[in-house]
């Protein structure tokens, strides 16, 4: 369960979705600050009564959620503006399997570095990512099946730029392309920021290609 001082994500009635920090616990209610953006790191507001969507890492990566409500509001001179949720009993938590990450078509520079197999650093592009994971395109196979690499690629910022994101991965599928390879990897270690970036992204990109008919998980 929660404790004081875990990273969260929410998503509102509205669709915003952004990070906070959990402040507090008690038995009945779970004591959080004002969610940011993950992207903009700008706070947004919540509404009491508002239904909200609550997301939350533990036991290496895993991601679960529930569903709740803001049930008070208060605006601390020292703390600032913080809001109380209904604390979920263990049934109304769920985990989200690797399988609902949202998967999207995406085209990125990733660099591999080794981590413990020792193998000639290269540069080459993905196929597509989501939260647990990213597809890649090789022109030769340098690693086996459960190697872990070092990945690092530029995920494009909502208001412009990038933000650089560096992960472990272990290899997890290997599909023979005609002279190349697509090799999926699935992520072994993510910073929680990084997670919610992509989680943020990958959410963003499946909303675009669901308003255009395109669908993100073919």
């Amino acid at each position: 369960m929660m404790q004081t001082g875990d990273l969260i994500m929410v998503r509102n009635s509205e669709d915003r979705q952004g990070r906070t920090k959990v402040t507090a616990v008690t038995n009945r209610l779970i004591w959080m600050e004002a969610p940011s953006e993950a992207d903009t790191l700008k706070t947004f507001i919540l509404s009491e009564d508002e239904s909200i969507h609550v997301y939350f890492f533990k036991e290496k990566g895993r991601l679960y959620g529930f569903e709740s409500e803001i049930v008070e509001r208060q605006n601390d001179p020292l703390r600032g503006q913080r809001y109380a949720i209904r604390r979920p009993t263990d049934q109304q938590i769920e985990r989200v399997q690797r399988r609902q990450f949202v998967r999207v078509p995406l085209l990125l520079d990733v660099a591999l570095h080794p981590h413990k197999t020792k193998f000639e650093p290269f540069t080459t592009v993905s196929l597509d990512l989501s939260a647990g994971g990213i597809l890649i395109l090789a022109n030769h196979l340098p690693i086996e099946l459960k190697d872990e690499v070092e990945l690092t690629f530029l995920l494009p910022a909502e208001h412009g730029g990038t933000h650089t994101l560096d992960v472990l991965g272990e290899l997890v599928r290997v599909d023979r392309r005609e002279e190349r390879y697509e090799l999926a990897f699935q992520f072994t270690q993510i910073h929680d920021r990084s997670r919610e970036l992509v989680l943020r992204h990958c959410y963003q990109a499946q909303m675009k290609n669901s308003r255009s008919g395109t669908n993100s998980f073919t």
